[in-house]
């Protein structure tokens, strides 16, 4: 029979602290672990505001002009608001300044947002210059934003093209001539198919609402001449960041184009092909012969 070590329950007895205060720690680093957890999941959470309640910083080094925002508007029409503006626990706008503005130009009342409580005071003034900075770094591939943009143009979209915030003649610009044609893409790519010369938007005898100024369209429709009128509404669009719209049914020019660019091209008939179709020359009070 062999004897037991008197020092041994000794030892086990000083070790059950030791195990207990070990057993504490790891309960307390993993409660501390959950609570992080919980903040940060705090911190994500989307809630939707009052646009009013919303308090844009004066001191934003961004500009938004007229028609940034009018193409920020274009896209929440068309695609939702998919962003939420973050701001600070206060409601001060830190990165959404031109959604904010965006959203009061559609008349919305609640817009979504994300506050980022956990930002210090100069952290907050140093990420509202990087979120619009490093943005500005990237760069397009034109190849592919040309591949893009012809895809786009080949579909039957229920949205206008330039809610992508290309203008139509910028989307021109940047398909190459090969893709239009159906020539040659990167090796390994389909062609994309080839599409038809767009029509004018405009047409004979059409009434344009340029916010005060009215547009009228003679009777004439040579394409050279109501694609002139095309370029002079969207002109007008761009400088104003407002939408011209058709006087006899109210439609958007954007929405006057989904449709008639849907047809096939033809002649109108009645129209003598080598007649001149003379658009009006806009004044507030209307057109000028």
């Amino acid at each position: 029979m062999t004897d037991l070590d008197p020092s041994a329950g000794e030892a086990d007895d000083a070790g059950r602290p030791i195990r207990a205060r070990a057993r504490s720690k790891a309960g307390e680093a993993e409660d501390l672990r959950n609570a992080d957890a919980e903040r940060r999941a705090a911190r994500i959470s989307v809630r939707w505001l009052p646009v009013e309640s919303l308090t844009p910083d004066s001191e934003n080094a961004r500009v938004h002009g007229p028609r940034q925002i009018a193409r920020i508007a274009d896209s929440i029409a068309a695609f939702g608001f998919n962003v939420p503006v973050l701001i600070d626990g206060k409601g001060a706008v830190l990165a959404g300044h031109g959604r904010v503005l965006a959203a009061r130009r559609l008349g919305l009342s609640e817009v979504p947002t994300i506050a980022l409580e956990h930002l210090s005071q100069a952290e907050r003034r140093a990420f509202m210059i990087a979120d619009n900075r490093l943005a500005e770094l990237a760069s397009w591939d034109d190849r592919r934003l040309g591949v893009e943009l012809e895809a786009l143009k080949s579909l039957d979209l229920d949205f206008s093209i330039e809610a992508t915030g290309f203008e139509l003649e910028e989307i021109e610009l940047k398909i190459d001539p090969r893709i239009k044609s159906g020539g040659s893409r990167a090796p390994g790519k389909r062609p994309a198919a080839a599409s038809p010369k767009a029509s004018p938007v405009a047409q004979p005898g059409d009434e344009w609402t340029l916010g005060p100024h009215r547009l009228r369209c003679g009777k004439d429709g040579r394409s050279t001449t109501l694609t002139a009128v095309d370029a002079a509404i969207r002109r007008w669009q761009a400088m104003t960041g407002k939408r011209a719209r058709l006087r006899s049914t109210g439609e958007r020019f954007e929405e006057v184009a989904r449709v008639r660019r849907k047809r096939v091209l033809r002649p109108e008939s009645g129209a003598a092909e080598g007649a001149v179709a003379r658009p009006e020359r806009m004044t507030s009070r209307g057109p000028v012969a």
